[in-house]
């Protein structure tokens, strides 16, 4: 199995000081120019905090300004795509705010009066903040895709030993501490806490890269047991408390608590024999270090999730696997979610006839499933853009067609309209006459419970030779070379 630990990948864009001036213009133009210094003088006599932007080329009709993954406001967009909200006796941290699949931090303090740009096409390569409180939220973001792009990049190192790889993280560390020195200088009004989530966004990435290290460092030496490291080499954990509750939704800090349980995890395996189930371990380890329950609950289903998909060539959860997670998780929802997606991994059987539904085409004509795959070996992929990036999904298809051209990809979306296909320009390089929805009573739903993208292999026979397995699974190649070859 791999190291796979990040689920969901850290935002950002470049260092703060990579100013977007052109982008900027457009920010100030206009009626955002006219919101922040109205807002700037209003908000000092009113005790107003405001929160508003303007979203180019939308998905959705509104944005939702988020708290720990609980949503607290719901901002509709205007005639001109637009949004402004105005909060009495706002509580200052960390933030998201989301339109479409896509979301992104904001940290807000009482009479800020943050303003956002973006563009969907290019969601977070756009974002650019103004007003007070914009310039925290540019050097936050800009720390991010710096932080994005450091990660990648330091992968050609874990070959290094400890002491060398060490300096590597040491350097690093100090270039994006003086980084922040610098910015806190020439910024007013730094509170306590964005200063401990500054420090937090700069440290816990670099942590996580110690933490991934042994497994990395064995894998480029193919060695078969892990590296043994000095002591010294985990000192920082002595700065880490696994139960930050204002930290929790905070992916940096996520990722890093999941890297810790990895590696003790593995290291658990290295030294007893009989602890040879690394989800098992890493299950066990959530449930013994994480004491704050929703934090514990993410987790367990993450990793219930992430073994889902990671199990097998068509994805299952193993019975231990399933019961501990039953076990411990307090969240009715995240149950639910797993037993939907246990249930629908069971509805497709393989070696079977693939199950008859109905979809319907973009003119509106409504077809059987084994009609339109009869005597071609298949790949059903249903999708829906709230899992996955239009960009990341268009990419992938057209990789695979070109890999695979004597087999049919058929697309069903999950969602409810093909205006999107027709308009969205990553969705508009899909070919639509390959394209479907489902129907309001489409036997597929059956399957389909848990809402998640899922793909299905079908051979010329009509016969399902994988009934669950989904778009970036590192087994997919093969299993398609095997429906291809029959």
């Amino acid at each position: 199995m791999e190291f796979n630990i990040t689920l969901t990948s850290e935002k950002g864009l470049c260092m703060y000081f990579c100013f977007n001036s052109i982008s900027m213009k457009h920010i100030i133009q206009s009626f955002i120019l006219i919101i922040i210094i109205s807002c700037s003088t209003i908000n000092k006599e009113q005790n107003l905090t405001y929160f508003g932007g303007e979203i180019i080329n939308p998905k959705d009709k509104f944005v939702l300004l988020l708290k720990d993954d609980t949503i607290i406001d719901t901002l509709q967009l205007n005639s001109q795509n637009r949004f402004i909200a105005q909060y009495e006796n706002f509580s200052e941290g960390l933030y998201t705010f989301k339109h479409g699949i896509e979301f992104q931090y904001i940290y807000i303090q009482p009479l800020d009066s943050v303003l956002v740009r973006l563009n969907t096409w290019d969601f977070d390569e756009s974002i650019v903040f103004s007003g007070k409180g914009g310039s925290k939220n540019e050097f936050l973001i800009n720390l991010f895709l710096q932080n994005e792009k450091e990660d990648m990049a330091m992968y050609q190192y874990f070959s290094l030993n400890e002491i060398n790889f060490s300096a590597k993280i040491d350097s690093l560390m100090q270039e994006r501490n003086s980084i922040y020195n610098e910015f806190s200088k020439a910024e007013e009004n730094i509170s306590a806490g964005f200063e401990k989530l500054t420090n937090s966004a700069i440290h816990y990435p670099l942590y996580r890269l110690k933490e991934i290290y042994p497994y990395y460092y064995k894998k480029a030496h193919n060695l078969k047991e892990f590296p043994i490291v000095n002591n010294d080499f985990y000192n920082f954990r002595n700065d880490v408390n696994l139960n930050e509750a204002d930290l929790v939704s905070f992916y940096p800090y996520q990722n890093y608590v999941v890297s810790y349980l990895y590696n003790l995890s593995y290291q658990l395996i290295e030294k007893d024999s009989t602890k040879n189930n690394l989800t098992i371990n890493i299950l066990n380890s959530i449930v013994d270090n994480i004491k704050l329950e929703e934090f514990k609950n993410t987790l367990l289903k993450r990793i219930v999730v992430n073994d889902f998909l990671k199990s097998e060539s068509s994805c299952t959860i193993h019975e231990p696997t399933l019961n501990l997670f039953l076990s411990h998780c307090t969240n009715n929802e995240y149950v639910n979610q797993v037993k939907c997606l246990v249930n629908d991994s069971k509805s497709i059987e393989n070696e079977k006839p693939l199950l008859s539904f109905n979809i319907q085409s973009s003119e509106a004509e409504i077809q059987d499933i084994n009609e339109i795959i009869k005597n071609k070996n298949t790949v059903i992929y249903f999708w829906s853009t709230e899992f996955m990036s239009t960009e990341y999904l268009v990419n992938r298809i057209k990789y695979l067609k070109n890999q695979y051209p004597s087999i049919l990809f058929i697309g069903v979306n999950i969602q409810s309209s093909f205006n999107e296909i027709k308009t969205e320009p990553h969705l508009k390089k899909l070919e639509i006459q390959q394209q479907f929805k489902l129907t309001k009573d489409s036997a597929a739903h059956s399957f389909l419970t848990s809402n998640y993208p899922r793909v299905i292999l079908v051979n010329n026979q009509g016969i399902v030779k994988n009934g669950f397995t989904y778009l970036d699974s590192k087994k997919l190649n093969a299993e398609l070379k095997k429906i291809e070859i029959n």
